[in-house]
């Protein structure tokens, strides 16, 4: 018996094109790591789902912090 029984999805790694196999109750921006490259992933569409590269947010942060007010 493999996961198909179990309610989860099967999407590939944008990074490898290796098989990932997801939640049915995922949600948008959920974050996912590949279990071949551990690339982090997060949810970028539901139907189809679609994974896409993990923004880091780190950048975001700097970026905050450096901004005049």
């Amino acid at each position: 018996m493999g996961r198909e029984g179990k309610s989860h999805q099967k999407v590939r790694c944008p990074e490898c094109l290796g098989v990932i196999w997801v939640r049915d109750g995922v949600e948008l921006w959920d974050p996912i790591t590949c279990p071949e490259c551990h690339t982090a992933l997060e949810v970028v569409k539901l139907n189809p789902l679609e994974l896409d590269y993990l923004e880091a947010l780190d950048d975001w942060d700097d970026d905050f912090e450096e901004a005049e007010w």
